[in-house]
């Protein structure tokens, strides 16, 4: 019995600034219209390119494209490429000290407005539906 190989076909597909935003096979791609083709070849690398045609992962820890297309050909990107596609840190939430500091502020004022309103002789029973 002999064993054919079958030669596969690896694509990636890019974002407009032709940074790698996917790879895989033509196993995998019924249309390949929106990707490029960079290599074939025999064996996992090839035929289960989405783990194993690149050596590191296609997105950093970040969520940023560690690689590009250059020419028609992937490469990855410098560290600085990288540094700059990060996303901004997210504002720091309130702590819970803050908050409840917040909330006493928001009580006082509403006693406030609510004093107001009984010292100046409004029916509130009329004006607040509780």
């Amino acid at each position: 019995m002999d064993f054919i190989q079958e030669k596969y076909i690896v694509y990636v597909k890019t974002d407009s600034q032709n940074k790698i935003i996917a790879v895989n096979s033509n196993e995998f791609l019924q249309d390949t219209a929106d990707w490029t083709k960079i290599d074939e070849g025999y064996g996992d690398k090839y035929h289960h390119a989405q783990g194993n045609y690149f050596e590191k992962p296609i997105y950093t820890l970040d969520g940023v494209a560690r690689y590009k297309l250059v020419d028609g050909k992937p490469q990855e990107r410098s560290s600085e490429e990288i540094e700059a596609d990060k996303p901004a840190p997210p504002e720091p939430q309130p702590t819970v000290a803050e908050l409840m500091e917040q909330l006493t502020q928001t009580q006082i004022a509403l006693t406030e407005v609510y004093e107001m309103m009984l010292s100046s002789g409004v029916n509130i029973s009329k004006k607040l539906k509780w």
